[in-house]
């Protein structure tokens, strides 16, 4: 945990919404899979790795320090992580890219999936709760069906620190963030239950929220613009590999983490 601080730092300097428990889950999940880069002892940049077996894993936390950008640090970064996930064997790899990191991927071979959009509820502050997050094994099984690959540990790590909803064949996550609620992940089998999941969770809280939506599913936008959220940005969902675990789209209302799928 010695790097901790570092990239924290880092993260604050681009404005990312990760609080320390975020980062500390991911090290203490893949505690050879994190790497921070340091040029002269500096702190410079980082990336993580979250692996689900061997099937799929996911690269998260790319950022390099906005003074020490150009310089390759990004490049050795992937090449580290890219090398320490086929080395475990991992057969497909994947990321959610800014349009600022889209053209680096694509030269490490990353080809695209499918689009998503932020969608921000505006706020003053950033709500308070606390956290109370346990998932059955039928939440899981829907959640696998939705992401394409089995991530039930880090699933139940997540929701350690979240708020979880039911309703039905629909479940949702509210986690707290460093200057915004994150709304996710949100998985229906049912369109007559989601709306109304959402409603009753944003009802639990207030200020600031942020929401990731597949573009694909248009249901989840409409609902989004209704309870007063707003596109902010869009990112690129990208892979590399043998072959792509097909997720559900139409299914996930909302993403868990663009760090980690």
């Amino acid at each position: 945990m010695a790097d901790l601080d570092s990239a924290m730092m880092l993260k604050d300097l681009v404005g990312w919404n990760q609080t320390p428990d975020d980062l500390r889950r991911l090290i203490e999940y893949e505690p050879d899979g994190c790497f921070i880069a340091e040029l002269d002892g500096v702190p410079v940049g980082t990336v993580s790795t979250t692996s689900y077996g061997t099937a799929l894993a996911w690269i998260g936390m790319m950022l390099v320090h906005p003074d020490y950008r150009r310089r390759g640090i990004a490049n050795s970064l992937m090449l580290r992580s890219l090398d320490y996930l086929r080395d475990r064997g991992v057969s497909c790899i994947k990321l959610d890219a800014t349009p600022l990191g889209q053209p680096l991927y694509e030269q490490l071979g990353f080809q695209p999936e499918w689009t998503f959009q932020r969608w921000e509820r505006s706020g003053e502050r950033v709500a308070s709760f606390e956290p109370a997050g346990q998932l059955s094994p039928d939440l899981i099984q829907m959640d696998r069906s939705a992401f394409g690959a089995d991530r039930a540990d880090w699933l139940a790590r997540v929701a350690s620190a979240c708020r979880v909803f039911t309703a039905g064949s629909t479940f949702g996550m509210l986690r707290p963030g460093h200057f915004a609620t994150y709304l996710g992940p949100v998985v229906s089998y049912q369109r007559n239950e989601v709306e109304s999941l959402i409603v009753e969770m944003l009802e639990t809280v207030d200020g600031r929220m942020l929401w990731d939506i597949p573009q694909s599913n248009g249901a989840a936008e409409e609902i989004a613009a209704r309870l007063g959220f707003r596109p902010v940005r869009q990112l690129l969902r990208m892979w590399c590999g043998e072959s792509c675990p097909a997720g559900r789209p139409e299914v996930q209302f909302a993403l868990l983490d663009p760090a980690t799928g």
